[in-house]
Parts: C-alpha cells; sequence; structure tokens
C-alpha cells in the first residue's frame, strides 16, 4: 500500500467526533421535523409543469390539511390561497425566469426554508419576513457584481445598491422585533446612585420624610 492508499484508508477510518455526531442528529431531527416544500414538478404529456404539492399516500381530507398546515407554517397566512400569493410574489421578485419549472421549485423551496426558519405567527410577519428574504438575496447578489467587476466605478454603484437594500433589510427586521414585542412591559434603567453603605438607589427616588411627596435624582439626592 502506498502513501496515497494509506492516507485515503486513514480518512476512510476515522471516527466521526462527537460535535460531528451532533451537529449530523439536529439536522436530521430538522429534516424529519419540517414537512418539505409546498411546490414539486410534475410531467404533463412531456411538459415540466408546476404543481402544488399535495401527499398521495394521505387519504385527500387529511393531504389538504397537511398542505394548508405546510403553509401556514411557511408564511403565517390564515389560509393557503394568502399563502401561496406570498410565496409566489416573493419568487417573482427574486427571478424572472418562471419558464424553468425545475429551477422556480428549487427557487420557491429555498425561499419557503428561509421564511420557515423565522416561523411567521401571523399574515404581517410572513409579510416581513419575505421582505426579509427578498432584501437579502438581492443585496448579497449587488456584492457579488461588486466583487467581479474591475470596474472601481461600477464596483462604487453595486456596493451602494447593496448598502440601500441591507439598510432596507435591517429596517425591516427592526420591524419585525417590534411587532413581536408587542404588548411586552420592558423596564429601562437609565442611572444608578450609589450612596453611603453601598445601598444603590435606581432612577427616581421618592422621599418620605421632609417634603413629602418630592422627586429628585442627581448624585446630592435626599434620601
Amino acid at each position: 500500500m502506498n502513501k496515497q492508499e494509506e492516507k485515503q484508508a486513514t480518512i476512510r477510518n476515522r471516527q466521526l467526533t462527537i460535535r460531528e455526531q451532533s451537529a449530523i442528529e439536529k439536522m436530521k431531527q430538522r429534516t424529519r421535523e419540517e414537512m418539505g416544500s409546498p411546490f414539486r414538478v410534475k410531467s404533463v404529456e412531456g411538459k415540466e409543469v408546476l404543481e402544488i404539492a399535495i401527499d398521495p399516500e394521505l387519504k385527500h381530507s387529511d393531504a389538504v390539511n397537511k398542505f394548508n398546515a405546510n403553509i401556514m407554517e411557511i408564511t403565517g397566512a390564515s389560509n393557503s390561497s394568502m399563502g401561496i400569493d406570498l410565496l409566489v410574489k416573493a419568487g417573482n421578485s427574486l427571478t424572472l425566469n418562471f419558464n424553468n419549472v425545475k429551477e422556480t421549485v428549487a427557487l420557491l423551496e429555498n425561499l419557503a426554508h428561509s421564511m420557515r426558519s423565522l416561523a411567521p405567527q401571523d399574515e404581517y410577519e410572513g409579510q416581513l419576513i419575505a421582505q426579509l428574504v427578498v432584501l437579502h438575496n438581492h443585496a448579497m447578489n449587488w456584492l457579488g457584481k461588486a466583487h467581479r467587476t474591475d470596474r472601481v466605478d461600477f464596483a462604487n454603484t453595486y456596493l451602494n445598491a447593496a448598502s440601500k437594500l441591507l439598510t432596507r433589510h435591517h429596517e425591516t427586521l427592526d420591524a419585525l422585533i417590534k411587532y413581536r414585542r408587542r404588548g411586552e412591559q420592558r423596564v429601562y434603567v437609565e442611572h444608578v446612585h450609589v450612596h453611603e453603605g453601598a445601598q444603590a438607589i435606581v432612577g427616581n427616588v421618592n422621599t418620605r420624610g421632609g417634603e413629602k411627596g418630592k422627586n429628585e435624582e442627581g448624585p446630592h439626592a435626599k434620601v
């Protein structure tokens, strides 16, 4: 056995590390939990067409319920028609070529996977998440163009476009976070006063003695 064969044998015989095994198990778990793409390619009279993916192994009512649940999980929509409309519109924003059915299904599958990972809870979250995916995709395309060109003026134009898209992406993400926090009570600590005896007073201090009801703050506030 020569050195190359010995090296290949060593690679083949190496055991997975604990971290590698853990990562593989997480991947398998996520794959099991997902219900798959809502679209698929079907051949009709020798022509490939885009078809809604209804599970043929289930009875029709269960298959329809599974499909509707899948769309709701991906888009947050309350019905499949709204969800499909959102996915198709987002898909239209990502490509100009819907003639290649296989590429279209792959694009919609990636879009659905990205949206599902952010778990939209209603239609508004679904819209914001679809915008996030589209804006990020286009920003990466412009950054790629800037990297590939040798023209400095072109690169600046591409980078400017990417910067604007990423700014909108961050604004959309902020809107999603704020929407998800609606109704949540938050306490903000603006300043802390530490007095003799290691007693810390947070924020405004409401005095009980002397002048009742008078609020004082700052390093000389009375307590």
